[in-house]
């Protein structure tokens, strides 16, 4: 296998990162924000982007399985060790370094996002909870106009 094939693959697995990364940036303003009519757009950009990336490392993973060598970090080293007389073998070990760099960040953005997205349906359902409170204590009047209680109604999370 050619370092160049590598390096090429490295070096789009990392544009693909850095989209992602601003994928999750704008997640984030908007989730802080609670505009969150962008969320399905955001959504689907990071599907697409998570595709993508996925098939780059499917065709790194190839490209060392064909040419002997683990698919794993260590298959990696290893490769690496076998390529130093090649010009690009240390650009390309640079990249592989950036690119597990990039992959931590993100993981730790996209976690981050999740948080947010947690707490706020957590808010969103303690205000559900305290409405349904509020309309369970509220009185009714049947067609003669006579308050009538409102039976059987429990806020959510009673047994």
């Amino acid at each position: 296998m050619a370092v160049t094939a590598m390096y090429t693959l490295l070096e789009q697995t990392i544009v693909e990162l850095n989209r992602f990364l601003i994928v999750l940036s704008n997640e984030r303003k908007t989730l802080v924000s609670a505009e969150t009519g962008q969320l399905p757009t955001l959504t689907e950009e990071k599907s697409a982007l998570a595709t993508r990336l996925a098939t780059l490392e499917l065709q790194r993973k190839d490209q060392l399985r064909n040419a002997g060598f683990t698919t794993d970090r260590a298959g990696m080293e290893v490769f690496f060790s076998a390529q130093p007389d090649n010009p690009t073998h240390t650009q390309t070990q640079s990249l592989w370094g950036k690119l597990l760099i990039l992959t931590a960040k993100v993981k730790q953005e996209n976690d981050l996002n999740g948080t947010l997205i947690s707490a706020r349906l957590q808010q969103n359902q303690q205000a559900l909870n305290s409405l349904l409170g509020e309309l369970a204590d509220a009185n009714t009047y049947d067609a003669e106009g006579q308050q009538k209680p409102v039976a059987g109604r429990r806020p959510l999370g009673s047994a």
